[in-house]
């Protein structure tokens, strides 16, 4: 299928048109029977390395601390529908633009990161920045709504109090006093001349000035005036206006709060539609969708708690009901029928025996894709529509294996209670899914090993020294530090047993043993900080850098993994030898160092 070229689509959310959008929802999410998501982000992960035989926990922990300072720029929604009647889904989806735009110079003014080959990515799909820029939907927190109000509140008792008039009265500077007196000769003609429901506007007035202007205007023009502070591009500006009747004013400033409420809740943007799904308790689908959660809770919820253990339950609390058809597909009953579970080519494989696409309901204008749609994939709200329709036809196709077959398979069926709220982390090999409400699954890692070695060590250093247990796979955590697998896992027992040097060149200890001197979040523990140092100066100093072998790779993070032919499993002990040679080798490092230090002395003497 041919790409084309996005324009205005109907589907597309902007500021302009959110508030409708809103609205809409409201009623559409009560009656909806599931809902599917997906994100669009300025970037994807930093330089965390991010490797094979991580924990869950350290996974996490290298997600919050590399992912969280991109943007989620593009929410797609797409919300499914079941009638009974018709026994057919209808589908709504939208796609939203969201863009932290400041309310005003007084709230945060967002900084983010993007990496540049997400953006050349976005920009090949058709992404349309200007309109994200432009009319990109703002977001607030919770937290920060409540700042936000407690700042109107304070300034309408200050405005309060200065309406009922103060006895302070401020000295005007007298470099200041020029300014001043302009301002109130023009607010004097304005009031000779001026009708009532006119304004007279005074640009760029410091906070300073604006004060001492309001001031003089309760002392020279008492009960006659009002003026006040509006924003406009970024700069504050003095409006003057004639007071009406008491019952007008009284009006007139019940307006002005409703209207600055308002702003508030404008400002909010996107934070209501999250606030909205949560309390709906509906079913939420994602392909993939750890780190659109992950996003979803750091920008309208809050920042990412740093324990995991947190972190689940607050996903938890937030979302109830999560389910991740990447799971689904890598599940036992349907592994086989799933060549691949990228989002595209997993399209096209439901739409093929022995799954089957249903029928969806009637089109709405401006509201639903089409499965014979022209190809938008990376567009956020368009993506969510095929997660939603692979999700139906996965769960379909699960029902037909059934004795006796169920046609329809609902998302409140006992045929999906094994994967909900289970999500999978793709880069750890071994590990199927993190379960959000329970333990997560503990794979068998006895044949894996932790390395410190010398830093110009390379792959080959490292198969070399794993060779008499067959082949390896090797996931670099730093310069100096490796887990290594071995493929014969049975090899184990020998690994722990004979790899014990002589030397001090390396350290080798179990996979087990290493973890747990880490702390609950998967941080290196003081102890082990000083051991790798230990090591390290062991090594020779050296600061050649580490190639890469032809059975070496990198990965998007960066991570370096390596695989050489056959090896395996069992034992753990820490691994250590003495260095005859490091003891010498220090000798003669300290020599050299204090011949040097001689040498510059008597040059010294010998110049002066």
């Amino acid at each position: 299928m041919k790409r084309r070229r996005r324009g205005q689509g109907e589907m597309e959310v902007t500021s302009s048109n959110f508030q409708e959008v809103l609205e809409e929802l409201e009623e559409v999410l009560k009656g909806s029977t599931f809902l599917a998501i997906d994100g669009e982000f300025t970037g994807l992960n930093s330089e965390a390395i991010v490797g094979i035989y991580d924990t869950p926990a350290q996974y996490y922990s290298k997600l919050r601390a590399g992912s969280m300072d991109f943007l989620l720029v593009q929410f797609g929604l797409a919300v499914f529908t079941y009638d009974d009647k018709t026994q057919r889904y209808s589908h709504k989806s939208y796609n939203f633009y969201v863009f932290p735009r400041p309310l005003n110079r007084t709230t945060t003014d967002c900084r983010f990161m993007c990496q540049a080959s997400c953006i050349s990515f976005l920009a090949d799909q058709g992404f349309d920045f200007n309109k994200l820029f432009k009319c990109g939907i703002p977001y607030l927190t919770a937290m920060e709504e409540e700042k936000l109000m407690k700042k109107l509140e304070e300034k309408l008792k200050a405005r309060a109090s200065r309406d009922e008039g103060s006895t302070e009265i401020v000295p005007i500077p007298d470099s200041d006093k020029p300014l001043v007196e302009d301002v109130c000769r023009r607010i004097d003609e304005f009031v000779q001349s001026g009708f009532e429901g006119e304004e007279l506007t005074i640009d760029k007035c410091n906070s300073y000035i604006r004060r001492l202007v309001h001031q003089e205007a309760r002392i020279r023009w008492p009960n006659r005036l009002r003026i006040e502070s509006r924003l406009e591009k970024f700069d504050y500006t003095l409006v003057v206006k004639k007071l009406g009747t008491k019952e007008e004013e009284e009006r007139k400033e019940l307006e002005r709060r409703v209207r600055e409420v308002a702003e508030v809740k404008r400002a909010v943007g996107l934070g209501l539609l999250m606030r909205k799904i949560v309390d709906s308790g509906k079913l939420i689908v994602g392909h993939n969708m750890l780190l659109d959660l992950c996003h979803m809770v750091h920008q309208f919820f809050g920042h990412l708690p740093e324990s995991y253990a947190e972190f689940k339950s607050l996903l938890h609390g937030l979302f109830p009901r999560l389910l991740d058809t990447k799971v689904i597909c890598h599940s036992q009953e349907l592994r086989d029928s799933v060549v691949s579970s990228n989002l595209s080519v997993l399209f096209e494989t439901v739409g093929k025996r022995p799954f089957r696409i249903p029928e969806m309901g009637p089109v709405v204008e401006g509201r639903t894709y089409s499965t014979s749609e022209v190809d938008k994939s990376h567009e956020a709200g368009y993506d969510a529509f095929l997660t939603g329709v692979c999700f139906v036809a996965l769960s379909n196709r699960l029902g037909s294996l059934q004795d006796p077959p169920v046609d329809t398979v609902l998302p409140d069926s006992p045929l999906l209670h094994p994967f909900l709220n289970k999500l999978l982390i793709g880069r750890l090999k071994d590990m199927p899914y993190i379960n959000i409400t329970g333990d997560d699954p503990k794979p068998s890692r006895e044949h894996v090993f932790h390395l410190t070695f010398p830093r110009e060590w390379k792959f080959n250093d490292i198969s070399q020294l794993f060779s008499p247990f067959g082949g390896i796979q090797v996931s670099w955590l730093s310069d100096t530090t490796a887990y290594v697998g071995l493929n014969r896992k049975e090899q184990a027992a020998a690994v722990a047993k004979n790899l014990k040097s002589k030397t001090n060149v390396y350290t080798i200890r179990r996979y087990r043993e290493y973890q747990a001197s880490l702390d609950v979040d998967g941080n290196e523990t003081e102890k082990k900080q000083k051991l790798s140092k230990i090591v390290e100066s062991g090594s020779g100093g050296s600061s050649s850098e580490k190639g890469e072998s032809s059975g070496e790779s990198k990965n998007a993070n960066g991570a370096k993994e390596a695989t050489a032919a056959a090896a395996d499993d069992d034992g753990w002990e820490i691994v250590t030898g003495n260095r005859s040679s490091q003891f010498q080798f220090e000798n003669i490092r300290c020599v050299h160092a204090l011949f040097s230090f001689l040498l510059v002395i008597s040059f010294v003497r010998e110049t002066t």
